[in-house]
């Protein structure tokens, strides 16, 4: 929320978690593991271009909020748990100063 807010930007951040996606399973070690995920994927996972969709509609109609988070499907709202403010506030600083101030440690 930090950088999101205090930039000014008409950029907006949208943190996005659609869920079990049927996107391919050859990265997982094992056959074993690989096939078992294969039978869930096939009838539990959502199909990557249902996944993607919701991407294309921001992009076409960006939300109003600098930044919002949906977690498949379902928007989450302002909260210390998710969203807040003063949180990202609070890390914003810390990493400035950690970093030696605004822009430090880019190169």
């Amino acid at each position: 929320m930090g950088f999101a807010e205090l930039t000014g930007s008409r950029a907006r951040y949208v943190l996005y978690h659609p869920g079990f996606t049927r996107s391919g399973i050859d990265g997982h070690p094992g056959p074993v593991v690989r096939a078992a995920l294969g039978v869930l994927a096939r009838f539990l996972a959502r199909p990557v271009a249902g996944a993607v969709r919701p991407v294309v509609e921001w992009i076409d109609r960006p939300p109003a909020q600098a930044l919002s988070a949906i977690d498949r499907g379902t928007r989450l709202p302002r909260s210390p748990k998710t969203l807040d403010a003063d949180t990202a506030a609070r890390l914003a600083a810390y990493t400035e100063d950690v970093l030696g101030g605004p822009g430090a440690g880019r190169r």
